[in-house]
């Protein structure tokens, strides 16, 4: 079964045909318009999310102690404890660190918002080892980099790549073409179903629109079965 905008596929090919026989003569214009699109409900589906177990699963995949398990530990921490966006996680500079006052900096980025975001003890920690053991010796102020020379910053495909052979090595399966997203909306859903509002997600995660947070609402499931209606079509 086709889902989200792969559902559109069939009847595009079958206006595409009609429009054809249109074009043919062979059918009067106007029945290229007989097979409709179906709905796209936007944020129709439940977004997916990692149980707590899992994210500590995740977070000790990469324990050997190698510089790149370092590395990439780290990484995962930011994505883990902060909802991080993987270019967010590249783009992180030495001199966005305030160690002093347990804070970072996150420059504008995606939505051109600049945003100032708490250390987590573990998190910290977890970079502070990268870098003292397993960060390579580089002029570049990027906190993360490649492990061969001559040491580039990473891309965002790399942490995503990253993210998802982190979940295959826990043993997670997660849909495909998903990988270190999953943080965000599991974040996101943790924050909601603890009581904070929408606009302390949106300011966390950085969203530019208070409707993007809005989804999460339907990861509140405790509130949401206080007030839904009974159903009388029996068991399904």
């Amino acid at each position: 079964m086709r889902r989200g905008a792969g559902r559109k596929k069939p009847a595009e090919a079958i206006r595409s045909f009609l429009r054809f026989l249109v074009f043919r003569g062979e059918i009067r214009p106007g029945l290229e318009a007989a097979a409709p699109s179906p709905p796209q409900w936007k944020y129709a589906s439940l977004p997916s999310r990692l149980t707590p177990e899992e994210v500590e699963r995740v977070l000790a995949v990469y324990s050997d102690g190698s510089a790149i398990s370092l590395r990439n530990r780290a990484m995962l921490f930011l994505l883990a404890r902060l909802g991080l966006r993987a270019h967010e996680v590249v783009s992180l500079n030495l001199d966005d660190m305030d160690w002093a006052d347990g804070r970072f900096d996150l420059r504008p980025g995606k939505t051109r918002r600049a945003r100032n975001l708490p250390l987590p003890r573990d998190v910290g920690q977890a970079i502070v080892t990268y870098l003292q053991s397993g960060r390579p010796q580089s002029e570049s102020r990027q906190v993360f980099l490649q492990s061969r020379a001559p040491y580039r910053s990473l891309t965002g495909a790399s942490v995503w790549a990253i993210a998802r052979q982190a979940f295959k090595r826990a043993g997670i399966i997660v849909p495909p073409g998903v990988a270190s997203h999953l943080f965000r909306h599991t974040i996101a859903s943790q924050m909601v179903n603890h009581g904070a509002s929408f606009k302390d997600v949106a300011d966390v995660l950085g969203h530019q629109s208070i409707q993007t947070t809005g989804i999460y609402a339907k990861l509140e499931l405790d509130t949401l079965a206080a007030v839904a209606l009974p159903w009388e079509g029996g068991i399904l």
